[in-house]
């Protein structure tokens, strides 16, 4: 059984290469019959000439026998004109016979140059040769009535010769073109019917090949290019079958899987979309990205606060793995290298990758739970929530080239989204915080007021030792320190909401600075740049006074702290407050908008924070740059006009 090949480019060149083959072979043969009636046409000639000559003679001899001459000078005549004639007549015919006798039909015989030589059919080899016997009697006896003497021949006789015995040569001539033309016309006709089979035949096979072609190229090419029609106006889950194991079965494949991994990303970005905490959010992607890369084990890893890298939550095999409690430094660590670089990261060889460094302690325990090849994929975002999300199979080079480009591509997708997730799960935990502090502000508000009211009864009492009122006078400042923590707690604890109005930005930074102890000689104003602005004139307030004051704080005595404003943007108001001293340290730079977290021993940690969320509900951002060169900088930026004003409805969500 002959196999056909698989290959729709071969199979499509064989087709051609077939059909052109067919129509070739008709069209060549259609040649070789239209040459090959040429030489039997020219044949029947060679037959119709044997006639001719043969009748010619006949005639010139009838004519002589009436008109013989009857003296000397007229025989002479005769001799220059009919016997030259008749030997000629008489050379010619010699000529045919022997081309017939012989088979043998050159260009001397047909005066021409022909593609094809005539063939003398077969059935005329018997007839042939009588023609040959009849000319041979014919010709013997025509020379025996001439005489010897061929310079004076005795040509009444010869033409008498002719004249009687003409019959049986004729005869033999005529059953031989009546032979010829037979058989040429049989030949002529089993040709042609030859040729018309051909030609249909041809004409069949370019009918099969059509059809083939239709079934097995276009409508598969047609429903291919339909169903890219159905994906392209949003239907995914379109499947088109696949009839061929050929290029346009390849196709139809590859379109199936575009189309499914284009149904998995949909049903991804749903669940995304719908899933509000980490559980859910893992368990979608645990679902549907195997449809896209292999995946048989999926966990998240944060970055906490104290530095560290904590296992949040894992999947193995679609359900919760019991993995424990995972906690381990950052430095050294792969994780660490994927976070700082925003790259996917992958680990193709878990076992050998594990044992190149102690600080791999993750890689370890992803091989102790028997994964093989693993990818990492940074999620969050610089200034928030920062961790790893972690994909992971059983099976070693698992992920080829193509999973890593998926990634890549989908890989800021997934990585905002568990980031979000994880934020989300994070203000919500705040929030739960922030109402459990409002309420626990209130509870301490109500016993502090009592002690103070104690204490400033005491501090009245006129009889107290000197150690007894300094440590009354300790206890009032604890209690105003304490009173100053919970107004702060309650402040970011409560839903921040801005009242704007347009104030002048130069004259809100003279009133903070009048309003400082100790400021006037400190501080240097340059708010020539300042200009009208849309804020919250005393949430705003407060943000420059906490400022102010740690600047304030922070700089050696005698060091002037510098206030000034700038445009660098038309529609962005930039307020500078520089101070020198020592530098903050660098490890503590991006920590100190984090609650609680404070350089001063008595400091509340909140007042940066709350700063922060202030510019933040204005649509502006604050930042916090420190040398020990140039010392210490806070910039705020601010947005000038009207423009910034919706930002109120999401402070007023908050």
């Amino acid at each position: 059984m002959i196999r056909l090949p698989r290959s729709l480019k071969v199979q499509v060149v064989v087709a051609i290469g077939v059909l052109s083959g067919l129509f070739a072979a008709s069209a060549l043969y259609s040649m070789h019959v239209i040459d090959q009636q040429h030489s039997d046409d020219a044949l029947l000639q060679l037959g119709t000439r044997l006639q001719y000559h043969l009748e010619h003679l006949a005639v010139q001899a009838m004519h002589y026998r009436d008109n013989a001459p009857r003296d000397y000078p007229s025989y002479n005549r005769d001799l220059r004109l009919y016997f030259a004639d008749l030997k000629r007549t008489r050379n010619e015919l010699a000529k045919l016979v022997r081309a017939f006798t012989e088979r043998r039909f050159d260009h001397q015989v047909m005066g021409e140059e022909m593609a094809m030589a005539p063939q003398l059919p077969v059935a005329c080899y018997p007839l042939a040769d009588r023609l040959t016997q009849a000319w041979q009697k014919f010709s013997i006896g025509l020379d025996e009535r001439l005489g010897g003497d061929m310079d004076e021949p005795r040509l009444e006789w010869g033409a008498e010769w002719i004249v009687e015995h003409r019959q049986g040569l004729e005869q033999a001539i005529s059953e031989l073109i009546d032979t010829m033309e037979a058989e040429v016309q049989t030949r002529a006709e089993w040709a042609n019917q030859l040729n018309r089979l051909m030609l249909t035949f041809a004409l069949l096979v370019a009918g099969g090949i059509a059809w083939w072609f239709y079934w097995r190229i276009l409508k598969p090419m047609a429903t291919t290019v339909e169903g890219f029609r159905i994906v392209a106006n949003g239907d995914f889950a379109h499947r088109v079958p696949v009839v061929s194991d050929n290029e346009i079965g390849a196709l139809a494949g590859a379109f199936n899987q575009l189309s499914g991994r284009l149904d998995a990303l949909r049903r991804l970005l749903t669940g995304l979309e719908q899933d509000s905490d980490l559980g859910g959010t893992l368990l979608t992607l645990s679902h549907t990205l195997p449809d896209l890369l292999p995946l048989d084990w999926i966990g998240v890893l944060v970055v906490g606060a104290d530095g560290r890298i904590h296992l949040q939550h894992a999947l193995s095999d679609g359900k919760p793995d019991t993995v424990g409690q995972l906690s381990f430094t950052a430095e050294g660590t792969l994780l660490a290298e994927c976070i700082e670089t925003r790259q996917p990261l992958h680990i193709a060889d878990v076992a050998a990758t594990a044992e190149m460094s102690s600080h791999f302690v993750f890689l370890r325990e992803l091989l102790s739970l028997g994964r093989r090849d693993a990818l990492f994929l940074p999620i969050g975002a610089t200034g928030g929530v920062e961790g790893v999300a972690v994909f992971a199979s059983r099976y070693p080079n698992s992920y080829r080239s193509d999973h890593l480009e998926l990634l890549r591509n989908i890989g800021v997708l997934v990585g905002v989204s568990l980031g979000r997730t994880i934020q989300l799960a994070e203000n919500e935990r705040l929030a739960t915080i922030g109402q459990f502090a409002s309420g626990i502000v209130h509870e301490i508000r109500n016993p502090l007021a009592t002690i103070n009211l104690a204490l400033e009864h005491m501090e009245a009492q006129e009889d107290l030792s000197a150690g007894s009122s300094r440590r009354v006078s300790l206890a009032s400042r604890e209690v105003d320190r304490l009173e100053r923590l919970l107004s702060e707690i309650l402040l970011y604890a409560r839903p921040l909401v801005l009242t704007r109005d347009r104030h002048a930005m130069s004259a809100l930074i003279k009133d903070v600075v009048d309003a400082e102890p100790d400021a006037a000689d400190r501080v240097t104003l340059d708010c020539a740049a300042c200009t009208d602005i849309w804020i919250d004139r005393d949430r705003m307030r407060q943000v420059l006074i906490n400022i102010l004051r740690n600047a304030l704080q922070a700089a050696p005595p005698g060091e002037i702290v510098r206030v000034s404003c700038s445009t660098p943007e038309p529609n962005t108001l930039t307020i500078l407050i520089h101070n020198g001293g020592e530098a903050i340290p660098k490890e503590m730079l991006p920590r100190l908008f984090e609650p609680f977290v404070s350089l001063k021993n008595d400091g509340t940690g909140l007042g940066l924070p709350i700063a922060e969320r202030i510019v933040r509900a204005h649509g502006g951002e604050i930042g916090i740059q420190s040398t020990r060169e140039d010392g210490t900088t806070v910039t705020v930026r601010l947005p000038r006009g009207e423009i910034a004003r919706p930002v109120d409805q999401a402070a007023d969500a908050g």
